[in-house]
């Protein structure tokens, strides 16, 4: 099996048929191993073994599947019931759990945070590692990868950004967001910069000075709350309290803290990343403006991640345009690149310079029709799907159709030469523009931009 990094060296037409076959042998495998999957597959018409004309019937949209919990426990609140969401979570694994390893759970968690922690210690052996989608809608897509699996992420993340930015050991990481969390992206971030010595050599900075918890975010947005009268307090005092918080001490003191390191790092003609959400850098670029501006040496990038997940009167564009004019690398605006991911997915799609977001050449996608089956052609528009082979490990099968609708260029097995991106990187690509969260869809996952 080749490691992520040969990909980069594979033609399209080699890739695609590794791809192919490695997506039917992990169907196999899942398939005799997975409860929740079989199931799905069964529902289909589909058994252990595929072909690749059946490749869509064993796509799960994600999440659907990673929140499934809300529908089979009857509440969004699995801290009330660890057992229960015990055997749920075991439903989703393709890995047998003994019964006795979950006695050590407790009847009853104050929080999901708390729940979350205590499924890591009992399980410390494996590695896993919880991560939850950003849980805008108040319920949290839970995501559990072992070892092998959450290696894979931080290989697959890092190996990518790499690739497409160029960035490496000699820049300096700064990240506007919490250190403490378990919005996927964060966790790749910080666990990543650890393994790859970042952390070690002091690089690292995370500008959020608060953790942020799946219940803190469920709170904050007021989507989501519990019953009864903790749902009334969360509603009319927490709530309130929280948002005037994160706007009044929150952010202005990460604003402040950020500038402070970034005019540091110019001070010392440091390369950096200045990485964070849109509308949490806008208040970077805005502080700045009013002090002047800033000029960072040559290769610095700006990069944003996770969309616009809130009403703001900005659009992203506008954003980028007031970073780049008071951010300076070398004496011009500063670069700015957009990551495209999701908390569901094993990998990220790099924006290039002529603003496309490039698909690991690892990852099979495809768009699909109203239909849900694949168009078959190199030019798409539809709802992205993707099959992850070799970088979305075996814990679980890394075979979804997500909720956004995207224009794909060179997806699949269908690759066009003539339209392959102008930046010279030969693999599928998502035009500029074009990713938007599908309508009709009740639970997004944490992957569209609005």
């Amino acid at each position: 099996m080749p490691a992520l990094p040969e990909f980069y060296a594979l033609s399209p037409e080699a890739r695609q048929v590794l791809l192919l076959e490695a997506i039917v042998e992990q169907h196999t495998w899942h398939y005799a191993r997975n409860g929740a999957y079989r199931r799905h597959c069964d529902s289909r018409g589909i058994g252990a073994r595929i072909g690749p004309a059946e490749l869509v019937r064993v796509l799960r949209p994600t999440a659907q599947t990673f929140k499934s919990y809300v529908a089979e426990l009857g509440t969004a609140f699995p801290q009330d019931c660890p057992a229960d969401f015990a055997r749920w979570l075991a439903a989703q694994l393709s890995v047998e759990i003994a019964p006795e390893r979950w006695q050590g759970l407790r009847p009853r968690y104050g929080s999901l945070e708390a729940l979350l922690s205590a499924l890591e210690a009992l399980f410390a052996p494996e590695g896993w590692r919880i991560a939850t989608s950003s849980g805008t809608s108040g319920r949290a897509s839970i995501m559990v990868r072992d070892e092998e699996t959450f290696s894979l992420a931080l290989d697959s993340f890092f190996l990518a950004i790499r690739h497409a930015w160029g960035i490496d050991l000699e820049y300096r990481l700064i990240f506007v967001m919490p250190e403490q969390t378990r919005i996927a992206m964060a966790q790749a971030a910080r666990f990543g910069t650890e393994k790859l010595g970042y952390v070690a050599r002091g690089q690292v900075h995370y500008m959020i000075p608060f953790p942020a918890s799946p219940d803190a975010i469920r709170i904050r947005t007021a989507r989501t709350l519990r019953p009864g009268w903790r749902g009334r307090l969360e509603g009319r005092v927490a709530a309130p309290f929280m948002n005037w918080m994160w706007e009044h001490v929150v952010m202005p003191q990460s604003t402040a803290a950020t500038v402070k390191v970034l005019r540091r790092c110019a001070a010392a003609g440091e390369k950096l990343m200045l990485f964070g959400g849109p509308i949490q850098l806008h208040g970077v670029a805005l502080a700045l403006r009013r002090e002047g501006g800033l000029d960072l040496p040559p290769d610095c990038l700006v990069g944003t991640g996770g969309g616009m997940k809130e009403a703001y009167p900005v659009s992203y564009p506008e954003i980028c345009r007031d970073i780049a004019a008071v951010m300076r690398s070398g004496g011009q605006p500063i670069r700015i690149r957009d990551v495209y991911g999701m908390a569901e997915a094993n990998w990220a799609a790099f924006e290039c310079p002529e603003g496309r977001h490039h698909l690991p050449p690892w990852v099979y996608v495809a768009a699909l029709d109203a239909s849900d089956e694949i168009i078959a052609a190199p030019d798409a528009e539809g709802i992205l799907a993707f099959f992850d082979p070799f970088g979305g490990g075996k814990l679980f099968p890394p075979f979804f159709k997500t909720t956004d609708r995207v224009h794909l260029i060179n997806g699949g097995q269908w690759y066009d030469p003539a339209l392959a991106c102008p930046c010279g990187e030969p693999t599928a690509y998502i035009e500029p523009g074009t990713i938007t969260r599908a309508d009709l869809f009740d639970e997004s996952g944490c992957a569209g931009q609005v």
